[in-house]
């Protein structure tokens, strides 16, 4: 696809997707508006072949536990889908660092029901879990923003719970085995995520959102088709 006709329709499902709130997120969001800037070129961040550009981050194992494996032990591409089987518990990551205003589109499905996330903002030292927010990737929980490493956000009262931002409506998830979408947008501190195209989360973010993307490895055995950064780029 031409960049011309690509821009134009994630500038659409962007819009879609996207609201803002000024000082407190609620539960009724304003008519979304579009972002504030202008669409930068898409980065695959999978290239279809192979984790070139990821690194893997295994939860140090105690006594009794499976050892330490590589990354081909846990995240494997078949047929240019990326698959894994979720255990042991960890997280692949970018070598790259992503400036801090952007869309992030993640194409998944859970091959059956179980736990994972996509990581965002992921800065700092590897460990389980890093400095990052989620984006809930648990069956039942999909849209809800957890909150790893106490960002200072500003978030609908009413929503928050330890760690987690509750998302805004009834689920929009999809069975398992059949293919999501989800759509993280940072946009000048204004954070949406939306499940299947359907807004389910607000926050403000009061600090940058710069850093890396990773995906968790957290018992449930998932697959993905697609993981695109796209940045958000000030208007000329």
């Amino acid at each position: 696809m031409r960049r011309s006709s690509h821009f134009l329709a994630l500038l659409i499902v962007t819009s879609m997707t996207m609201a803002f709130a000024a000082d407190a997120p609620t539960t009724k969001p304003a008519s979304p508006p579009p972002v504030s800037g202008m669409l930068g070129q898409p980065i695959q961040l999978f290239n279809g072949k192979n984790l070139d550009g990821w690194l893997w981050y295994q939860r140090p194992p105690k006594d009794g536990q499976p050892p330490v494996v590589a990354i081909e032990d846990v995240w494997s591409v078949r047929d240019g889908v990326l698959h894994t089987t979720g255990k042991p518990t960890g997280y692949i990551r970018t070598e790259m660092e992503f400036g801090g205003d952007f869309v992030l589109t993640v194409e998944q499905r859970h091959v059956a029901k179980g736990n994972g996330g996509i990581l965002f903002a992921l800065t700092g030292k590897d460990k389980i879990w890093p400095r990052c927010l989620e984006a809930q990737g648990a069956n039942g929980e999909e849209g809800d923003i957890r909150n790893v490493a106490s960002f200072k956000l500003t978030m609908d009262p009413a929503r928050v719970e330890p760690k987690r931002l509750k998302r805004l409506g009834p689920s929009s998830e999809k069975p398992a085995g059949e293919w999501e979408t989800i759509q993280v947008v940072s946009d000048n501190g204004n954070l949406t995520v939306a499940v299947n195209g359907v807004l389910q989360n607000i926050a403000v973010a009061q600090e940058s959102l710069a850093g890396r993307i990773g995906l968790q490895s957290e018992g449930g055995e998932m697959e993905f088709r697609k993981i695109e950064f796209t940045p958000i780029e000030p208007k000329k």
